[in-house]
């Protein structure tokens, strides 16, 4: 092997170290909604809901989100939580300013 290829070879094995740090350490997106990073099941998007105070709270799961809707002083309110991570995903603060 001469030197061109071994450090070729070198190069390629630091970016791919490299992206694996950044994936590692990437933090995940949207606002906390139950707190752990970790799964969450419809039972306790549900419970988080009634506790804040919200009534009918219904849920479903969508593949990796749960959908959840319920009313609190005569608003309807609706969250998607990532099921894997327990929190809120996408953008629900609600204003169009982006």
């Amino acid at each position: 092997m001469n030197a061109r290829s071994a450090m070729a070879l070198l190069g390629g094995a630091a970016l791919v170290a490299a992206a694996g740090v950044l994936i590692a350490t990437a933090q995940p997106k949207g606002a906390v909604f139950i707190a752990g990073d970790r799964p969450v099941t419809e039972a306790q998007v549900r419970d988080k809901l009634q506790s804040d105070g919200f009534t009918n709270v219904l849920t479903i799961r969508q593949g990796g989100m749960i959908q959840a809707m319920g009313v609190k002083d005569g608003q309807t309110g609706k969250v998607l939580v990532d099921a894997q991570t327990g929190r809120l995903a996408g953008d629900n603060d609600g204003d169009d300013d982006d």
